[in-house]
């Protein structure tokens, strides 16, 4: 089905071939793994099969590669896509409808298949993967394994034969990972289709069987094998892939590999002699428990946050932390994990309870306050690099904070020795990996000389060599510096090998705050958790030891090779009473329950009279109402088109706080348009009425306030408030998907439109990035605020805006080859699957409108009435 013959492929940037000579076979029903470390070309390889080698990649191909039967550098990108089907690593870029529905109906409306079939098949795929219920859903409200699911569903409805999973896991938390693995598997067995799954998290997609695991590494296939030929070998360590924890195991235990049967499958694995290993190796294994006295850095006091003011996202968090441990967050997505490492960063205020850090009361503190002791490191470098250069990166904090440049060179040299980062200090970023970027704005924070060090999923998307190397780098500075380190993560291995206490979250409440071992081994918590249990607990259970605890502590102790910490969760009531009874000077104490009012200008999906018209009689009325507003000055025109304005505001049912940051941008245009006005042209109105009325002033004064003036003024202050209304409910009550149809309709190319539609689809995200990044800026010592001056204002609101360019630019990347994947583009035309026809309300409010512009232009140019003036 797919055949590799002596194929290597060179990038048209770089002169080393990323593949090369590849000889490989997967045939029709099989279920391959191909797996390799960062940057070992097997990304590249499922380019290759799904086409972007090289109709979208450029570069030069040499050998041969068929897809059933076809040469793939002489078939068409399209042709290629109604064989392979792409789900690609990044969910949120692979979206690109704006309900699950039109995500999953993208492929067809390329292929312009009818708008009947089209439901149809959407129905029939969204039942195979479980998301019917979900179809008029927007993708930012369902969870990380949903969106795999609908993205399936995507590449399903072409009936393609074989299916391309590019590191399925990425994003998913443990569970969630473990089902998406099982959809995959399910699939595979019920509709017999090729499946390949490109992923290093090897232990996750062995939960269920594959046929072959394909091991490449440095462009070539290393090994073509069963699972447990790889497993039995040594060549995962050797190419820096993470073996199986169960696996790690039976190595510290010095069992024979090669005498255990089933291995590649936990739940059936049969040790037989080399339990006995395994037990002793377990009751011989010494765990001191080394109880920590140090002394706290920071505390949580009855914590509760909530975005919107009625669900609390965390509720009542109390917990401490010591000076120099390292904790680990964990829970689902969702959980409340980042909610509150933004709270102790001071990026968001507690609606109750407080935040101490080294005793005192910093709950009221700033960002740039709280930056003095705490770092933050996002998950993606991209969103904090503001430099083009290594050495500028890491000394920008310094340079912030007015520090002599003869201390910055001599402080960012220290750093990048620690870092192990000297040999690059005089390279641009650009030059360097993703593991590399990553210690990059980990210097760049603790050049800034941190207590608290947070890092977002330090370890996603890095193989099992450069995790190790970054997690033994962060556990040097926690010992050598004696910073104090959270990790937020999914990542249970991390959480095991590096942390000896954990975490747990779940809806916003703490449901476990312990030892890892004691979590990992409680099965009730880690599935109220979402999160799975290790293979440790199973290879246990498999050789009938009882102690779990204690098995998972003589692995933690062997990997680590140093005690297990006697965790608990700290601080008292008595200690939460007395702290509520203290009289504090809080600027301002929100009320529990009190609504919370965000900018969103965005669409809302209600039931109204307004949403149910056409895209096309909405873009119609508005293209109408904007030219009626400019072209008419007759007062009596304009207050019945406010009228007008402010009863479609009323029957459109959304509620009037969202005009609240409209309205008052709406007011300081006009108010500054007026003074504008009369500064420029304070005789206007008099040239324009023919009649001079003065107020204030006499004849000879230029700025004599005249009553003609002031009505010329009103009446073109009036043509605004009529406009902004209709204007503002457009965005409102179109859905932007509708609205790209529409344009369609009105002969608007669809390449156009659809860009139109994709720009709404993804400028909330964008908005999220700037605030993330902006934040992520802040807690390095960048004061936006009005602190500093205008001038120094604009250049660190610059420094944010370069990591969010690169971002959008990233995601401009995955967009662009997710919509080529699914033959956006191919055709002259498309359909759409949320087109409608008008009705006979859409042509009734049509010839309304057409009939109210035609009156005021009757009244203006055949009747002669300009401006109407009361008698």
């Amino acid at each position: 089905m797919i055949e590799f013959s002596d194929f290597s492929f060179t990038y048209k940037s770089l002169n080393e071939r990323s593949l090369s000579n590849i000889n490989l076979k997967i045939n029709k029903g099989e279920k391959v793994l191909i797996l390799g470390p960062s940057g070992s070309g097997k990304s590249t390889l499922g380019n290759a099969i799904n086409g972007l080698i090289p109709h979208s990649l450029g570069g030069k191909i040499e050998g041969s590669l068929k897809i059933c039967g076809k040469e793939s550098k002489d078939t068409d990108i399209y042709e290629i896509s109604k064989m392979v089907g792409t789900v690609l690593q990044d969910t949120d870029g692979q979206f690109v409808g704006l309900t699950v529905a039109e995500d999953i109906a993208f492929s067809l409306e390329n292929q312009m298949v009818d708008k009947k079939t089209m439901h149809e098949i959407v129905k029939d795929k969204a039942n195979i993967v479980g998301m019917s219920e979900f179809l008029d859903v927007s993708p930012d409200n369902i969870s990380g394994g949903q969106k795999q699911r609908v993205s399936l569903a995507g590449v399903l409805v072409d009936d393609v034969d074989i299916l391309l999973f590019d590191e399925p896991l990425a994003a998913l938390d443990p569970a969630t990972g473990k089902r998406a693995i099982e959809l995959i598997d399910d699939l595979h067995r019920e509709t017999g289709k090729t499946i390949i799954i490109i992923e290093h998290r090897l232990e996750d997609v062995l939960t269920r069987p594959v046929d072959r695991i394909i091991l490449i590494d440095e462009g070539r296939v290393i090994l073509d094998t069963k699972p447990d030929e790889l497993l039995k070998s040594s060549l995962l360590e050797e190419r820096g892939i993470r073996p199986p924890l169960y696996i790690t195991a039976l190595r510290h235990a010095g069992c024979d590999l090669s005498k255990i049967k089933n291995i590649e499958d936990i739940s059936n694995i049969d040790l037989g002699e080399e339990k006995i290993k395994l037990e002793n190796w377990h009751s011989n294994t010494k765990r001191e428990i080394k109880v920590e006295n140090k002394e706290e850095v920071f505390s949580f006091k009855d914590v509760s946050f909530s975005y919107d003011g009625v669900r609390k996202t965390v509720d009542k968090l109390n917990f401490s932390v010591k000076k120099g441990e390292m904790v680990s967050i964990l829970g689902k997505n969702g959980a409340g994990k980042s909610t509150m490492a933004q709270l102790l960063m001071g990026v968001l205020k507690p609606d109750k309870g407080f935040i101490f850090i080294n005793g005192r009361d910093a709950t009221l503190d700033s960002i740039t306050e709280r930056s003095a002791k705490i770092g933050y490191v996002m998950q993606n470098p991209n969103h904090m690099i503001s430099h083009s250069m290594i050495f500028d990166e890491i000394a920008f904090g310094l340079r912030e904070r007015g520090v002599p440049e003869e201390e910055v060179k001599e402080r960012v040299m220290n750093i990048l020795r620690l870092c192990g980062l000297q040999m690059y200090h005089a390279w641009p970023i650009s030059a360097l990996s993703y593991g590399q970027k990553k210690r990059v704005t980990i210097a760049s924070i603790l050049i800034m000389n941190p207590e608290i060090l947070i890092l977002d999923e330090p370890t996603a998307g890095q193989d099992y060599k450069r995790y190790s190397s970054l997690m033994n780098f962060l556990s040097q500075i926690n010992k050598e510096l004696g910073i104090t380190i959270l990790f937020v993560t999914h990542d249970l291995h991390l959480a095991l090998e590096y942390t000896p206490r954990s975490i747990v979250m779940c809806d916003g409440v703490i449901l476990k705050d312990g030892r890892v071992s004691e979590i990992f081994s409680d099965k009730k918590l880690l599935e109220k958790a979402n999160l799975r249990e290790t293979s440790l607990f199973s290879l246990a259970d498999k050789a009938n030891i009882e102690d779990k605890v204690g098995f998972t502590d003589s692995f933690i102790v062997k990997e680590a090779g140093g005690h297990v910490s006697d965790a608990k969760l700290m601080g008292s009531e008595s200690d939460l009473r007395s702290y509520k009874a203290k009289d504090r000077k809080r600027k301002k104490e929100r009320k529990e329950g009190e609504k919370k009012v965000a900018f969103g200008f965005t669409y809302l999906d209600l039931d109204s009279p307004i949403h149910k018209l056409n895209g096309v009689t909405k873009f119609t009325f508005l293209f109408v109402w904007i030219f009626f507003c400019l072209t008419t000055f007759d007062i009596r025109f304009l207050l019945a088109g406010l009228a007008i304005s402010l009863a479609s505001v009323k029957i459109s049912k959304v509620p009037i706080k969202k005009f609240k940051a409209p309205v008052l941008t709406m007011l300081l245009f006009v108010i500054t348009n007026a003074f504008f006005i009369y500064l420029f042209s304070p005789r206007h109105g008099v040239s324009l009425l023919g009649s001079q009325t003065i107020l204030l002033g006499n004849e000879e004064m230029h700025y004599a306030l005249t009553a003609e003036q002031i009505y010329y003024t009103i009446v073109v202050s009036l043509k605004y408030f009529t406009i902004f209304p209709i204007a503002i409910l457009f965005v409102f009550c179109t859905q932007p998907s509708e609205f790209a149809s529409s344009l369609n309709r009105l002969k608007l190319s669809y390449n156009v439109a659809y860009s139109v539609s994709l720009a709404l689809r993804y400028i909330p995200e964008i908005t999220d990035d700037y605030a993330n990044i902006m934040h992520a800026q802040q807690v390095r010592g960048v004061d936006i605020s009005k602190n500093v001056s205008l001038k120094k204002r604009v250049k660190n609101v610059i420094n944010v805006l370069a990591p969010l360019v690169l971002s959008s630019m990233d995601r401009v990347d995955v967009i662009t080859n997710a919509m080529t994947l699914r033959g956006f583009g191919r055709k002259n035309g498309r359909t759409w699957y949320r087109e409608k026809k008008l009705s006979g309300r859409d042509y009734g409010v049509i010839a309304a409108i057409l009939l109210f512009f035609a009156l005021s232009l009757a009244s203006r140019f055949i009747i002669g009435i300009t401006f109407f003036i009361p008698s």
